[in-house]
This record gives structure tokens, C-alpha cells and sequence, in this order.
């Protein structure tokens, strides 16, 4: 592929209802478009059919808007990477040419659209500026609360593609898994704390549309320095990545980007904030479980905030066994 600057020449449309493009390359298995709209901006386009669009959040990148597009006449849409900000011209160029090369090696258009948007993600914390975001303590716990579910319990029963397709939580779902009709919800607590969890919405213990919901609680504590069992955020991100890589490597680049979704970055030290894992319970969340739902109020009340007492939940506990057949039922 050249590597000049492909948008070159490439005039812009007489309306904005047209975006003027020529196709990357004939011998690419996708459809990937280098575009010039109206305004002269340039873009990254991939045509796709609207099954394979990417599901997940998009991005939001300091001078480049993400976008897909709603359905064409014949069920097609539009991925597309604009540059808004002329002098991030060739690191877009960059990223552009990042995103092509890894979907060339995708196995059917959805894979393309999930690199895509994985890529995307994944260039996210250099397009934004470089500055310090690592995540607080807190988040660490959270992160990990997540990753500990994909890897004790997701992984093992449905494997990396699917346990990473159930892992939403990431691209703004309420719920941090979604097997099929069967949610869990992720939580990672102080095991010297006061017995209680913190719920962030009114949705994220609400079970309509669910078969089975389940609350995963486990005991995550700072580590004192000799311990020999510590790890970090990064360790277990890591070694989800390197499974990942040994069993399904397309796969991979979806996870790199949830990651990415998620606040972490590789580029970040974390070597600082060491971890053991204590305990860990599932909660069965069902209808006299006690929580707050939408049901409960009139419309117009959002992003409501509570904290759940774990001493009054314990009634509601099942052991591993009998959520892994939950799973099993209703995942995928």
C-alpha cells in the first residue's frame, strides 16, 4: 500500500448528502474507504453490513470524530474515523493505516468491524493527549472485579470469543456480562471494609429481560510487601492476554480494546498498586432481593446511588456450581 497521503486529489463532494471515496485496496477483503466530506475533512470509512457493525461504545478522540452510520437502503452502514483537527494529520494517517493492516487479517466483516473499533481504542490514550490517567485504587478493584469473572468462571465455560462478546460492561452497558439471558454484576471490596457494596445505578440490579442476574462479590486487598501471591492490575490483564493469545489470537484485539475502554492503558505503571484476592461470593439477585430499580420511581429519576448492605444480602448467596449452570442455560 502507498504510504503517501492518500486524501491527496481526492476532491470534496458538491453536497453534504455525499461523501466523495476511493476504495483502499482491491486485494483487501473488507470494504475500507479513504473519503473526503464536504468540509474537506479527511476519513477513514469501512462499509459493512449492519450485523456486522460494531456493537461497543465509540471512542471519543481528541481531533477525530468515530462514527457508524444508521442503515442504508439494503441494510448497509458506514465505521467512520474524521479527522476534525488538521494537525493530527499524519498521526490519523497512522492509525488509519493501523486499523487497515490488522482487519486485513479478520475472518468474516464482523471481526473487521470489532478491529476497527478495537484499534480505535487502543490509539485512544495517544490521541487524547498522553497525560496521566491511570486508574485510581478503586478502579483497580473494579477492573479487576471484571477481569476475574472473564477468567475463573467466562473463559473456561464458553471460551475467549464468547466470554469477551459478554463482557459489555466496558462499552456502556449496565451490567458488566451478559451471557445470553443470564447478567452478572462485578464487585470488588476491601475484605476488612464495612460489609457493604457500592451500586452506581438504578439498572445495574434491575433483572428485566434477564433469566438469571447475579451479583459477583470478591475481597481484593492492598498486599503487604512480602507477599508472594501479590499481583497488579497489569499482571492479570496480561495473563487473560497471553490465554487469549495461545487459544484464539483474532480474539485478542477485541479484548485489548475493552481494555482500553475500560481506563487502562500498558503505557501505565501500575507496578506501585500490588493485590491479593480473598474470598469471593455470588449473589443471586432476585425478586424480593433487596435493591432499587427504575420500577420504583416515576420517570425523570436517573442515576441513583446506594450502598448494599452484603449482611442482608447473605440469604440470597449460591455457590459457583449453580451459577455456572445458569450459564451454561442461558449463555451462549
Amino acid at each position: 500500500m502507498n504510504a503517501d497521503d492518500p486524501w491527496t486529489g481526492l476532491e470534496p463532494p458538491a453536497s453534504a448528502e455525499i461523501i466523495n471515496a476511493k476504495r483502499i485496496d482491491g486485494k483487501h477483503p473488507w470494504n475500507f474507504f479513504w473519503a473526503r466530506s464536504v468540509d474537506r475533512k479527511c476519513l477513514l470509512i469501512l462499509q459493512c453490513s449492519a450485523a456486522s457493525a460494531p456493537k461497543g461504545k465509540l471512542p471519543k478522540l481528541k481531533g477525530i470524530e468515530v462514527a457508524l452510520s444508521e442503515p442504508e437502503t439494503g441494510g448497509s452502514v458506514m465505521v467512520s474515523l474524521k479527522l476534525t483537527d488538521n494537525q493530527h494529520r499524519d498521526i490519523f494517517h497512522r492509525l488509519c493505516l493501523d486499523i487497515v493492516q490488522a482487519a486485513s487479517a479478520a475472518r468474516s466483516e464482523s471481526e473487521a468491524g470489532e478491529t476497527f473499533l478495537a484499534r480505535t481504542w487502543r490509539w485512544h490514550h495517544l490521541l487524547r493527549g498522553g497525560s496521566d490517567s491511570r486508574l485510581s485504587a478503586e478502579e483497580q478493584k473494579g477492573l479487576i472485579g471484571e477481569l476475574l469473572v472473564l477468567e475463573r468462571y467466562l473463559i473456561p465455560l464458553f471460551g475467549p470469543a464468547d466470554a469477551t462478546g459478554a463482557w459489555v460492561g466496558p462499552t456502556g452497558s449496565p451490567k458488566d456480562f451478559e451471557c445470553g439471558r443470564t447478567a452478572i454484576e462485578a464487585k470488588a471490596r476491601r475484605g476488612a471494609a464495612r460489609p457493604y457494596v457500592a451500586i452506581s445505578s438504578e439498572h445495574q440490579l434491575d433483572a428485566s429481560g434477564c433469566d438469571g442476574l447475579f451479583l459477583y462479590v470478591v475481597e481484593l486487598d492492598a498486599a503487604p510487601e512480602d507477599a508472594a501471591s501479590a499481583f497488579t492490575l497489569t499482571d492479570v490483564a496480561c495473563r487473560i492476554a497471553d490465554r487469549i493469545a495461545a487459544e484464539a489470537p483474532a480474539v485478542l484485539e477485541r479484548f485489548e480494546g475493552q481494555l482500553v475502554a475500560a481506563g487502562f492503558s500498558r503505557d501505565d505503571d501500575y507496578s506501585s498498586f500490588r493485590w491479593i484476592s480473598g474470598p469471593h461470593r455470588f449473589l443471586h439477585v432476585v425478586e424480593d432481593f433487596p435493591r432499587i430499580t427504575p420500577a420504583m420511581f416515576k420517570s425523570g429519576v436517573e442515576r441513583v446511588r446506594y450502598d448494599l448492605s452484603l449482611v442482608e444480602c447473605e440469604q440470597f448467596r449460591v455457590d459457583d456450581d449453580f451459577v455456572r449452570g445458569m450459564l451454561k442455560g442461558g449463555g451462549q
